[in-house]
């Protein structure tokens, strides 16, 4: 009896000893301390400062102007995006690009380096017309007259435009869709919203 009674004791402190160093082990593997990464490769550090880069803005006439861009374009924003520049703790890469609702709308983008020195800060915003010839057809019905008004709708041009907005959308926001970095949104008061990371 006491020898069985010595093995389970002993069989116990090995298996504890063990469930142990595993434990000491996963808590290594994982990080122990380390904040956690979404899968957009932001922490939730990386968004809390992202977040207050965007925050900045909600005083500014930044506000104001992204508001104004949907307006014009009737349509929000198909793409808000906002990374860290590398090499540049603190400063951030933002891009908001609308798709016009209207095909005599321009495509319109504005892209800011946010340092959080208003002094320091880029804004700039540019526009391109739609890649694909607008306006009334013809009494023929094959020919597009160029002195008319397309009050057609963008999305009545079909794949061929909807390819051509989403290459523009991609071509002009450079790497700012390399992650890490995340989705934002463009609210109703102009500030802009970190989005969960996805």
């Amino acid at each position: 009896m006491r020898i069985v009674r010595h093995l389970t004791t002993r069989a116990a402190a090995v298996r504890a000893l063990l469930l142990l160093a595993a434990a000491a082990g996963v808590l290594a593997l994982a990080g122990c301390g380390s904040t956690p990464v979404a899968p957009d490769g932001l922490s939730s550090k990386d968004r809390k400062a992202a977040q207050a880069a965007l925050d900045v803005l909600q005083d500014s006439n930044i506000a104001t102007q992204l508001l104004n861009v949907t307006l014009q374009v009737e349509n929000v924003p198909a793409a808000c995006q906002i990374r860290e520049v590398p090499q540049q703790p603190g400063t951030y890469q933002v891009y908001v690009f609308w798709i016009p609702w209207l095909a005599v709308e321009p495509y319109v983008w504005v892209t800011m380096n946010l340092t959080g020195d208003p002094h320091t800060s880029t804004f700039q915003l540019e526009t391109t017309e739609p890649i694909l010839p607008g306006g009334r057809l013809n009494k023929d019905g094959q020919s597009i007259n160029r002195a008319s008004i397309d009050t057609t709708l963008l999305s009545r041009y079909g794949a061929e435009q909807a390819k051509k907005s989403q290459q523009l959308l991609r071509e002009h926001g450079g790497d700012v869709f390399t992650k890490p970095s995340a989705k934002c949104q463009l609210l109703k008061n102009g500030s802009l919203r970190l989005l969960p990371g996805a």
